[in-house]
């Protein structure tokens, strides 16, 4: 058994796996837990009877404050181990950019699965709290793409104003608003996606053969039916599994 923490800035996704391929999960703020207790207790709260002690933990997390908590909850409850994801760790792949360790773990792991899973071609699009876009090329990670989420963008326009509301992340059913609502829905969410897709196109242009697109992440769904690709939703969660796997075995 391996319990994974997927730590995003908004909220982190926990899961227990055994092979890789199944995962009980739950997500959760990520402002729930301080220490290595309340991470524990938390966690006896989601899985109930469920064995978490003792086992190894992997953690791809973009908050660097919070991995002191990982390493003290892996002393006390867990088997002392806890894997930190990092493109510097993982040599499997070619990282050519200028500064590989700054690299996000989560879009580490991505790449790392669809490498795995899909091919050497690929372009991985992950919509969280912001929206990422990585691209493999002949197997070598080439770059990539931040862009403000949906979230982030309707927050900001209701932060930033005295009067415009804060709005449902939903798309909006065509391009002319009738109301406040729907100008702010097509404003940040369609136009966001019409971004998303203008970028995907210019960098597909770089292949010589149609690469594999995937989705990712929350809000996945809404961009599905615009830019072509597959929906994946454990992507990072099976990135994390395969780079502990890789750690595991050169550790032999």
């Amino acid at each position: 058994m391996l319990l994974l923490f997927d730590v995003g800035n908004t909220h982190t996704t926990v899961a227990l796996t055994r092979d890789g391929k199944m995962f009980e999960k739950y997500r959760i703020s990520t402002k729930k837990y301080e220490t290595e207790d309340e991470l524990y207790v938390f966690l006896k709260s989601l899985y109930g009877g469920t064995v978490i002690e003792g086992i190894a933990t992997v953690v791809s997390s973009v908050v660097p404050s919070l991995n002191i908590v990982f390493e003290y909850f892996a002393n006390k409850y867990g088997d002392g181990n806890v894997y930190f994801v990092s493109s510097t760790d993982y040599n499997k792949i070619v990282w050519n950019i200028n500064y590989p360790k700054e690299l996000g773990a989560d879009r580490v792991c991505d790449v790392i699965a669809a490498y795995k899973e899909y091919g050497k071609d690929c372009i991985i699009i992950d919509y969280g709290t912001a929206i990422t876009i990585d691209v493999l090329k002949d197997g070598v990670y080439e770059g990539g793409v931040i862009m403000p989420g949906f979230a982030m963008m309707i927050n900001a326009l209701f932060k930033g104003t005295a009067k415009l509301p804060l709005v449902e992340v939903k798309p909006y059913d065509g391009f002319i608003g009738k109301d406040t609502e729907s100008n702010i829905r097509i404003g940040t969410i369609n136009a966001t996606v019409g971004a998303i897709k203008y970028v995907v196109e210019n960098i597909t242009k770089e292949y010589n053969t149609p690469p594999v697109i995937i989705h990712t992440g929350g809000h996945a769904l809404y961009v599905q039916k615009i830019v072509d690709g597959v929906v994946d939703r454990d992507l990072t969660l099976r990135g994390m599994y395969y780079f502990y796997e890789e750690k595991k075995n050169s550790a032999c």
